[in-house]
C-alpha cells in the first residue's frame, strides 16, 4: 500500500512541474509572437544560436554559430554575476522596438575576426513560432505524458525508469529550449536538461529491450552515467552563476548529445542484428518508433556544431519527434516490455490515442497557418478546421488502434458465430474442449490454449483438485478470472468455466507471442467464449445423463416387459388350473363308468367356452375388455364350488346367498376371483376348518364376503394384494393380485379383515351394478 502512495505522489510531482515548467514555457513563448527581433536569436552567453529559418536576415548576411555578439547598438555585452551577456541584448532591442527604429547595429567576433552588422527589425513570423515554440510545447507534453504511463505501468522496474527518465529530460529540454533563447527565465533548467538527456539515452540504450551483460553484472552504471549527467548540470548551473561563460560546458553536452543518440540508434541496430523470433519482430518496431528521429536529431546538433543550418533536418525531426513518444509507447505495451502484467484497458488506450492524434493535429494545422502569415487570432480560427480535421485523424486511429491492438474486437462477432455453430453440433465434453481450444488459438496468438473439462462429480465438488490457485482472482459473476505471474502460475491466464455454481472445466492460456500484454478485449472475449463452454459442457452433462437414464429405461423396459410375460403367463396357469383339475375328476370317473349328470356337463361345457375365450383374449396386449351381463350369486357361488370339488373333498361352502339378488358383472373373472378367494380359503383353513361366502345388502349397494377359520393373514398385511407376495411354502403370489385387479377393474373395492376368529376378504359392490330380483332388474 506504501509503495502505491510514493508511486501516486510521484506521478503527482511529475505532473505539476510539468504544468508549471510548461506553462512559464507557454507564456514566455506567447510574448514572442509577432515580436520584433533583429532576424537571428543568440543564446545567453550572447553566442548566435542554429536555431531559426534560412530566411532569416541574420543568417542572410552570414552569422552562424559560434559567432559571438560583442556589442549593439554602442552597449557593449559583459558577463556579470548572476546576470547573462544577452541581457544587454534583449535590452537594446527592446529599446530599438520602443523608439521605432528600423533595425540595430551589432558587432560580431567571428571565426574571420569582427564585423559590423545592421540587422534590420521584423516581427518573428507565425511559422517560426509554431515550429519553434508552440510546436515544442505539444511535444514535450507528449514526452511527459509518455513518462507518466511508463511509472504507472511498473513504476520499480528498471526500463520503465530509464524511459521515464530519458522521457521527462527531453520534455524539459523541449519545454526550455524556446525560452533558453528569448525570455531566459528557465535556462538553469535547460543547463539540466542538456546536460542529463544524452546520459539518460546512454543508460537506456543499455537497457532496452532488457539489460546487456555488462549493465546486468554492474547495475551501478547506469547511477554512474546520471551522476557524471549531473556533475555537467552543476558546471553549467556554477558558471552562469559566477558569470562565467558557458560555451565550452555547453560545446560538451552537444558533443554528448550527437554520441548519445547516435550510440543509441547503433546500439538498437546491432541488437536487431543479432536477436531473432520474438525478440527480432520486437526490436524491429523499437528500431522503426525510434532510431530514425534520433538519427536525424544527431545530425541536426552535428550540423549546428559545424556552423551549418540545420532547419532542413528541422523540417524532418519535429514530426519524427512527435511520432516518436507516442510509437514508443505502443511498442512498449504491446510486447510488455516494462514487465507491468497488467491488462491493456481498452477505453483508456482510446483516450490516449485520441488527445496524442488531437495534439499531432494542433501541430500541423497550426504550422500551416503560420506558414501561411497569420497572426495569432488568425492561427486560432485555425483550430477549427483543425478540429474538424483531427476528428478525423481520431477516428482513423481509433480504428487503426482497435486493429493492432485489440485485434480481439474485431474477432469478436466472427468467433462467436463460428464457436455457436461448432458448438450445438458437439454433446461430449471432449469434443467442447477441442472446440473451444481450435477457436481461441484461431484469434489469440499465444503459445498455449488448453480448456480441461471435469467430470460431474469433479465438477459438483466445486473445487479443483491438485491445482495452485492463481494469486489475487479477479470476481467475474459466477467465474474467476485469474492472473499470475510465469512463477506461480504455467499459464499467463486462467479462467474457470462454472454452471449454476458448478465447476465444470479451466481455460488456460499462455504468454502472448512476443510477451504481449492481454487487453481488456481479449478478457471480455475469452468470458463470453467461457460462458459458452459452459453452456455446452452443462448441456453435454445433461445429454449424458438423458442417455444414461434412456439406456436405464430401455433396460428397465425389457424387464418389466419380461415380467409381464412371466405374470401373464403365470396368471393364465393360475386361471387353466381349476378347469383343468375339473376335467380330470370328470375323466376319471368317466373311467370307472360313471355317468355325467346334466350340471356337470353344462359346467364343463361353460369351462370350455372359458378356456377359449382365455386363449382368444392372448392376442392382444391390454387387459381383455369387461362383458358384463346379470347372474345370480348364488349360480356365482356354485360353479367355484364345482370348480374346486376336488379340492374342498367332503367339505363343502358355507353359502348365506339367497336365490334372488342378482349381480352385473363378467361372469367368467366373478367366478375367478370367487375360486381364488376360497382356494386361499381352504388352504389356510386346513382340513378341519371351515370356508364361507356371505352376501349382504348395504346402503350403497352390497358386500360380498368370503371368509375362513384359519388363523389369519401373517406377514405384511399390507402387500397381500402385491404380485409375487406370499406366505404360503409353494405359492405363486398371484392368486391376490389376480383377484384384486380383477374386482378393481369392475369398479369395486375388496379389503382383508380378521373379525370373530375368521379371515374376511370383504368386496364392496356399489348398487348399479345389483339387484334383488328379474323384475327389478327389467324396471
Amino acid at each position: 500500500m506504501r509503495a502505491i502512495e510514493n508511486r501516486r505522489w510521484l506521478l503527482a510531482a511529475i505532473v505539476l512541474a510539468a504544468l508549471v515548467l510548461g506553462g512559464l514555457g507557454i507564456r514566455n513563448a506567447l510574448r514572442w509572437y509577432e515580436r520584433p527581433f533583429p532576424g537571428v536569436l543568440v543564446d545567453p552567453d550572447g553566442v548566435v544560436s542554429s536555431l531559426g529559418l534560412p530566411s532569416w536576415e541574420g543568417f542572410q548576411k552570414g552569422l552562424r554559430f559560434p559567432d559571438r555578439i560583442v556589442e549593439v547598438n554602442g552597449w557593449r555585452l559583459e558577463s556579470t554575476e548572476g546576470r547573462y551577456r544577452a541581457s544587454v541584448w534583449d535590452a537594446a532591442v527592446e529599446q530599438a522596438a520602443r523608439e521605432g527604429q528600423r533595425s540595430v547595429r551589432a558587432r560580431v567576433e567571428t571565426a574571420g575576426g569582427l564585423r559590423d552588422v545592421e540587422l534590420s527589425l521584423a516581427p518573428f513570423d507565425p511559422l517560426a513560432w509554431w515550429f519553434y515554440a508552440g510546436g515544442l510545447m505539444v511535444l514535450a507534453s507528449l514526452y511527459v505524458g509518455a513518462a507518466l504511463i511508463a511509472l504507472s505501468a511498473s513504476p520499480h522496474g528498471k526500463l520503465a525508469r530509464a524511459f521515464a527518465s530519458a522521457a521527462l529530460f527531453t520534455a524539459l529540454f523541449q519545454f526550455t529550449i524556446f525560452d533558453y533563447h528569448g525570455a531566459r527565465d528557465l535556462v538553469p533548467f535547460f543547463h539540466v536538461a542538456y546536460a542529463l538527456v544524452p546520459m539518460s539515452f546512454f543508460t537506456l540504450a543499455l537497457r532496452l529491450p532488457d539489460d546487456v551483460p555488462l549493465v546486468a553484472r554492474y547495475p551501478a552504471l547506469g547511477w554512474i552515467a546520471q551522476a557524471l549527467g549531473g556533475l555537467l548540470a552543476a558546471g553549467l548551473l556554477a558558471s552562469h552563476a559566477v558569470g562565467w561563460t558557458t560555451v565550452g560546458l555547453r560545446g560538451v553536452c552537444a558533443t554528448l548529445m550527437v554520441a548519445s543518440f547516435f550510440f543509441f540508434s547503433t546500439a538498437l541496430i546491432a541488437r536487431f542484428a543479432v536477436a531473432e523470433g520474438d525478440r527480432r519482430r520486437t526490436l524491429r518496431v523499437l528500431l522503426l518508433a525510434m532510431a530514425p528521429p534520433h538519427v536525424v536529431i544527431a545530425l541536426g546538433f552535428m550540423l549546428a556544431m559545424l556552423g551549418v543550418s540545420a532547419s532542413l533536418l528541422a523540417w524532418f525531426a519535429i514530426p519524427a519527434l512527435a511520432l516518436t513518444p507516442v510509437s514508443s509507447v505502443v511498442a512498449f505495451i504491446r510486447y510488455d516490455l516494462w514487465g507491468s502484467r497488467a491488462l491493456l484497458s481498452r477505453p483508456l488506450t482510446r483516450v490516449i490515442i485520441a488527445g496524442m492524434m488531437v495534439a499531432l493535429t494542433v501541430i500541423v494545422c497550426s504550422a500551416c497557418a503560420g506558414y501561411a502569415g497569420l497572426p495569432l487570432l488568425g492561427a486560432l480560427k485555425v483550430a477549427v478546421p483543425a478540429a474538424v480535421v483531427s476528428a478525423v485523424l481520431v477516428v482513423f486511429a481509433l480504428g487503426a488502434g482497435d486493429r493492432k491492438l485489440f485485434p480481439a474486437r474485431a474477432e469478436y462477432k466472427p468467433t462467436v458465430e463460428q464457436l455457436s455453430e461448432e458448438l450445438t453440433l458437439v454433446t461430449d465434453p471432449e469434443e467442447v474442449a477441442d472446440a473451444v481450444e481450435r477457436i481461441v488459438a484461431r484469434w489469440l496468438p499465444c503459445e498455449r490454449v488448453t480448456f480441461r473439462p471435469f467430470a460431474v462429480d469433479a465438477a459438483d465438488a466445486g473445487h479443483l483438485e491438485n491445482e495452485a490457485r492463481p494469486p489475487a482472482p479477479e470476481q467475474s459473476g459466477e467465474r474467476i478470472i485469474g492472473l499470475g505471474p510465469p512463477e506461480v502460475s504455467a499459464s499467463e491466464l486462467s479462467l474457470t468455466v462454472m454452471f449454476r455454481g458448478r465447476l465444470l472445466g479451466v481455460l488456460e492460456v499462455g504468454r502472448k507471442r512476443g510477451g504481449a500484454l492481454f487487453t481488456s478485449e481479449d478478457l471480455d472475449l475469452l468470458r463470453t467464449i467461457g460462458n459458452q463452454a459452459a453452456l455446452a459442457l452443462a448441456h453435454a452433462h445433461s445429454y449424458a445423463e438423458l442417455e444414461r437414464r434412456r439406456r436405464e429405461q430401455a433396460a428397465a423396459w425389457r424387464d418389466e416387459r419380461a415380467a409381464l410375460i412371466e405374470t401373464l403367463a403365470a396368471e393364465i396357469t393360475h386361471e387353466v388350473r381349476y378347469p383343468i383339475n375339473f376335467f380330470r375328476s370328470v375323466f376319471q370317473r368317466g373311467s370307472s363308468d360313471q355317468r355325467l349328470d346334466a350340471e356337470e356337463v353344462e359346467i364343463g361345457c361353460e369351462e370350455v367356452e372359458r378356456l377359449e375365450r382365455l386363449v382368444m383374449g392372448l392376442r392382444r396386449v391390454t387387459h381383455r375388455k369387461l362383458e358384463r351381463r346379470r347372474l345370480s350369486v348364488e349360480e356365482l357361488v356354485s360353479r367355484a364350488e364345482m370348480l374346486l370339488r376336488d379340492q374342498l373333498g367332503k367339505r363343502r361352502v358355507e353359502a348365506r346367498v339367497s336365490a334372488t339378488p342378482r349381480l352385473r358383472c363378467d361372469p367368467d373373472q366373478a367366478t375367478q376371483v370367487l375360486v381364488n378367494l376360497l382356494s386361499n380359503g381352504l388352504d389356510a383353513a386346513g382340513e378341519v376348518g371351515t370356508i364361507g361366502v356371505t352376501w349382504t345388502t348395504t346402503e350403497g349397494g352390497a358386500e360380498l364376503v368370503v371368509w375362513d377359520t384359519g388363523p389369519g393373514i401373517s406377514g405384511d398385511a399390507a402387500r397381500i394384494f402385491a404380485p409375487w407376495y406370499t406366505t404360503k411354502p409353494g405359492g405363486t403370489g398371484l392368486g391376490l393380485a389376480i383377484t384384486h385387479r380383477i374386482v378393481r377393474a369392475h369398479g369395486w373395492t375388496i379389503d382383508a379383515e380378521r373379525r370373530d376368529g375368521r379371515t374376511r376378504f370383504v368386496i364392496a359392490i356399489p348398487a348399479a351394478d345389483v339387484s334383488q330380483s328379474a323384475e327389478e332388474e327389467v324396471a
